[in-house]
């Protein structure tokens, strides 16, 4: 759409540049976490955005919010302001790190094989110098299907079940 317009100022192709998707949520195929035999870890995340949320919310930053087993909460920056989601990355956000944040933003790693994350989430919010992560709206959540971990394993979430437990 932008070759119709490439005579007109440049802002007008990154207005034009629409997303993809339909819905903003968690890509759960590129959204993964890997404990290594020597107690280091990898956690990779994927999110998929609207224009609309882009548009809507250019100041909120996007964040992952791991939940482990333990009860333990680590948060991971997926994007510092939503509103640059379009621009380089098509409204596809990647990211992945040795190390999540805890809600102050220290480097931690509490992952082992008996507490690892069996939820998360993706949100929008705010870094508050004075607490630190601030989730203010949920997007979207994935869990874990897995009962255990495997040290060298790549384990994926997929998106949690709705179907109220059974007495």
């Amino acid at each position: 759409m932008c070759l119709i317009f490439a005579a007109a100022a440049s802002g007008i192709c990154q207005l034009r540049n629409l997303s993809n998707y339909g819905q903003d949520c968690i890509n759960t195929e590129q959204t993964y976490f890997i404990l290594r035999d020597n107690g280091s870890a990898e956690f990779g995340w994927a999110s998929e955005w609207t224009h609309l949320s882009a548009n809507n919310f250019p100041d909120k930053m996007a964040m992952v919010i791991w939940h482990f087993k333990n009860g333990q909460k680590a948060y991971s920056r997926v994007i510092e302001l939503l509103g640059d989601a379009g621009g380089s990355t098509g409204y596809f956000l990647t990211g992945k790190s040795a190390d999540l944040q805890d809600v102050n933003g220290k480097s931690i790693q509490p992952m082992t094989l008996d507490n690892y994350p069996v939820k998360i989430e993706l949100c929008l919010g705010d870094v508050v110098k004075s607490t630190g992560f601030s989730p203010d709206t949920l997007v979207d959540t994935a869990c874990l299907e897995a009962k255990k971990i495997d040290y060298n394993a790549t384990y994926h979430f997929t998106p949690c079940s709705t179907t109220p437990a059974k007495d």
